[in-house]
């Protein structure tokens, strides 16, 4: 009878447990109904066991227990989720999938939940302050949404939480208080960074989560010092409150937490010194305190560091020279120092002992001496910047067997003696840049073999010699891998480095002519070739570069017409012919083809013709250069529906090259060499982006059209030394921004337009050797305009700074402009006058047949005026 009432009790239980099991299948799969992208849901059908289901765990009586479904992509909504059914659900974790909606306030009423992961969705709206009533709550992770404050003052204590994440919402307001209002000694990570969270770090927080390990509150808008209490946070292991408004310098109590393995401080204004408490953090792995405002020496307690693998103390302004101790830094892989100004050279026991190193940087300090040929037994380097420095010395020859070295940055330093053929064994690099040093001698066939190059800049130092070929005798000597075997074909050692965006050998001494397979690297994006001795034509190419943005090929000796290849490169944005021996007309084609140009420059050459209008459909092209070459016609009106030139709000980078890798970029901002203000300016990065026209030292002529006035956005502006007459357009104080301004050695007759002062950022002015007359227009920024030569040799024109009157005031200018032509008037009939008396003399002088000729017709003239005077005598004696 017992053991039937037991049978009848199993079976009660089982159909009950059947009952359960199958309301939780049909929760999840109404749940899944809702759901677009459900591809790994495949298995959550009826006709399968729900504990066979992807990402479903169950207990042993089959309830769901735990829902796993992270990386699932899965598109919509929580709305129908919630299932009293679900009440066995310990676990949901839907980390980065694509929900979307609110979190539904009915989660709360998962009783049995203890982790609770949303993390890396696009959930919105408001975090319901129900989700702090679940009773075993351990882990609760909304990072990564677009979440905004719940009602902190509903929500209530959670004791049992050890994980809150609440990372890169958009919340914000003071340090969340609900946190604060009761003590929390089970929590051990605590995540609110990246949201908009301000005000002061709480002093008691180390009261309130005593056993915390994780700490991040990075990337908000805290303020004020931080807090020495922290220290009393003895369980710490991770210490993240970079990127926020902290200040009052680093506290020495940081020393005082033994067990932290990670300090990171980066992008505050803290100030002060380095503490030297820090170096009792034998534990430490990571220092981060780059970009912090620090003032001080590099402690040498910091060497005691053993466990460091990263050192990171860029963007200070920390000085003194690198400590030996440091050389104990035996684990080191990353150091960073860059940005600051420390000097002295690099010890040797840093050289000799770093051999776990993968990324140095001291970049743009005042470090001196030579490269010490020790780095080359840190076979794990990576990349290595040296750049601006005052290093010296040769580039060590070790540096071949650097095998995984990928980058290499000597720029700006003193550097001198030739490339190491050797070079051409550390295959790994796809960045080198040794430019502006003092390098010289012929460029080593070797760098062909540098294949992964993608940045390679040799500019700037004293390169001879053409551009290396690829033949035998060169590169005999070299090891050479055994898939190389394009080195038997004759070509330019550039043109195999298939993967290279960037190639810089602008101001080196080399010769030759530009090799045509350069056009074939498909990948180029920048290549500039000026201030060399190149000659001959460009040539062309079957194959060209499609990426091409940046192409300079000034101040060399290039010849031929507008090189016809440029017809193809439909991306250029920076486009420099400048300073060669180009000829022949001007193509409209530049106009039509090149949409994204910006800066155009041909000055000093032997262009000529008419200036195409085309030039002026260019919608982005901001900066126009024809300077000195033989341009005639008239100046195109179109040029004043120039649409970047009538902006005054266009102002930005012309050309970013940005080049990533996985551990490193590099950033190439493009540079013009221009006259500016009278002088030549090399114009780089932010600031290379001037809105100008330079059409001066041609032979244009007509009058200027006086719709270029519409150009609001320009900042300079020269047609000096052309045959430009009329006068200067009455509207020019329009150009609100322009700040040189240049008609001199013109025929420009009238007045000087009084809206010309409006002119407030003008600070080069030039209408000299003109017909120009009245008076000269005063007031505003012409006030600072105080030299007399800018005006000068222009004879109608009066003023104070002239030290000439101006009689009739207002009327002066008609009244001098009158004077001027009588005084012209009188001036050509004397010098008429006196050209003829000394072309009749002079012939007379020169020819003795006209001589003799004239000197008997003066004979012939004096006798019949003699013997005339003596009949009028004889007459009048006759009366009498």
């Amino acid at each position: 009878m017992v053991l039937l009432k037991f049978f009848h009790i199993s079976v009660c239980l089982l159909v009950c447990t059947a009952k359960e099991t199958n309301q939780e299948a049909e929760a999840l799969l109404r749940w899944k109904s809702t759901l677009i992208g459900t591809n790994l849901l495949s298995s959550w059908s009826i006709t399968n066991s729900t504990c066979s289901w992807f990402g479903v765990t169950c207990d042993a009586a089959g309830h769901v227990t735990e829902l796993q479904l992270h990386n699932a992509g899965l598109h919509g909504t929580l709305h129908a989720f919630y299932s009293a059914a679900l009440q066995n659900l310990t676990l949901l974790d839907l980390y980065n999938n694509n929900l979307v909606g609110v979190v539904p306030a009915n989660i709360s009423m998962l009783s049995s939940l203890s982790i609770l992961d949303l993390s890396y969705n696009n959930l919105a709206g408001a975090i319901p302050y129900q989700l702090s009533k679940l009773p075993m709550i351990v882990e609760l992770d909304l990072g990564n949404n677009h979440l905004t404050n719940p009602e902190y003052a509903k929500f209530s204590p959670m004791s049992t939480l050890k994980l809150l994440s609440l990372a890169n919402n958009d919340l914000n307001g003071t340090f969340p208080q609900f946190i604060l209002n009761c003590s929390s000694p089970s929590m051990r990570s605590l995540d609110l960074s990246g949201n908009s969270f301000s005000g002061p770090l709480p002093d008691s927080l180390s009261e309130m989560v005593p056993r915390l390990r994780y700490l991040n509150l990075s990337s908000n808008g805290f303020s004020g010092s931080i807090p020495c209490s922290l220290s009393r946070l003895q369980k710490l292991k991770w210490l993240y409150l970079n990127s926020n408004n902290l200040t009052g310098g680093i506290p020495k109590e940081l020393g005082m937490i033994t067990g932290l393995r990670m300090l990171s401080l980066y992008n505050n204004s803290l100030g002060g010194s380095i503490p030297a408490s820090l170096g009792k953090l034998q534990l430490l792995q990571r220092l981060n305190i780059g970009n912090t405002d620090l003032i001080s020496s590099l402690p040498p307690e910091l060497g005691n560091l053993t466990s460091l693998e990263h050192m990171l103390l860029e963007g200070n302004h920390l000085f003194g020279s690198l400590p030996p101790s440091y050389g104990r830094l035996r684990n080191l892989q990353y150091f960073d120092i860059g940005n600051n100004k420390i000097n002295g050279s690099i010890p040797q026991d840093i050289s000799a002992n770093w051999t776990k190193m993968k990324g140095f940087d001291v970049s743009n300090n005042w470090l001196t001496g030579s490269i010490p040929p020790q780095i080359s037994k840190w076979k794990e380097l990576v990349f290595l910047a040296l750049y601006n420095n005052n290093f010296f010395g040769s580039i060590p020859v070790e540096m071949g067997s650097m095998r995984n070295l990928q980058l290499l940055s000597l720029y700006k330093n003193h550097i001198t003696g030739t490339i190491p053929s050797d070079i051409g064994n550390a295959t790994s690099l796809k960045f080198l840049d040794i430019s502006f040093n003092h390098l010289e001698g012929e460029l080593p066939a070797a760098i062909a073999l540098l294949v992964n190059l993608v940045v390679l800049d040799l500019s700037s130092n004293k390169f001879t010699g053409t551009i290396p070929n690829l033949d035998s005798r060169k590169l005999a000597v070299l090891k050479v891998a055994e898939n190389s075997s394009f080195l038997a074909e004759p070509l330019s050692a550039f043109c195999q480095l298939k993967h290279l965006r960037l190639l810089g050998l602008s101001n080196n001494k080399l010769i030759g002519q530009l090799p045509g397979c350069l056009w074939n690297l498909k990948d180029l994006q920048s290549l500039d070739l000026s201030s060399n001795a190149f000659s001959g034509e460009v040539s062309t190419s079957t194959y060209y570069s499609t990426s091409l943005r940046l192409l300079q090929l000034s101040n060399n000796k290039f010849t031929g017409y507008f090189p016809a290849v440029m017809k193809n490169f439909k991306n250029l944005v920076i486009l420099d012919l400048g300073n060669n021996e180009f000829s022949g007309a001007i193509p409209p084609w530049i106009g039509e083809r090149k949409r994204l140009l910006r800066i155009l420059g041909l000055r000093s050459n032997m262009f000529s013709g008419s200036i195409p209008w085309q030039l002026s459909q260019l919608p982005h092209l901001q900066l126009l250069d024809l300077a000195e070459n033989n341009l005639v016609g008239t100046i195109p009106q179109s040029f004043a529906f120039s649409p970047s030139m009538r902006q005054p709000d266009m102002m930005q980078p012309v050309l970013t090259i940005n080049i990533r890798s996985t551990t490193f970029g590099y950033f190439y901002n493009g540079s013009m060499d221009i006259v500016w203000k009278g002088r030549e300016h090399t114009f780089r990065g932010r600031d290379a982006f001037v809105t100008g026209i330079d059409l001066s030292s041609n032979s244009l002529s007509g009058e200027i059209p006086s719709e270029l006035t519409n150009l609001r956005g320009i900042q300079f502006l020269n047609m000096s030394r052309n045959h430009l007459f009329g006068g200067i357009p009455k509207d020019i104080g329009n150009l609100k921004l322009l700040e040189s301004f240049d008609l001199s050695w013109n025929k420009l007759s009238g007045a000087i337009p009084s809206s010309i002062s409006n002119l407030l950022f003008l600070s080069s002015l030039n209408l000299s050797n003109n017909l120009l007359s009245g008076e000269i227009p005063t007031g505003n920024q012409l006030r600072t305009l105080d030299d007399p030569s800018i005006y000068s040799n222009n004879l109608g024109l009066c003023g104070s700074l002239l030290n000439i009157s101006c009689k009739n005031g207002t009327d002066g200018g008609t009244e001098q402009h009158e004077q001027l032509e009588t005084i012209w008037m009188y001036y050509s009939v004397i010098a008429g006058t006196v050209f003829g008396l000394w072309l009749w003399f002079g012939m007379l002088f020169f020819w003795k047949l006209w001589r003799c000729a004239f000197l008997s017709c003066i004979d012939a003239m004096q006798q019949k005026v003699t013997k005339g005077m003596h009949i009028w005598k004889y007459r009048k004696l006759s009366k009498y």
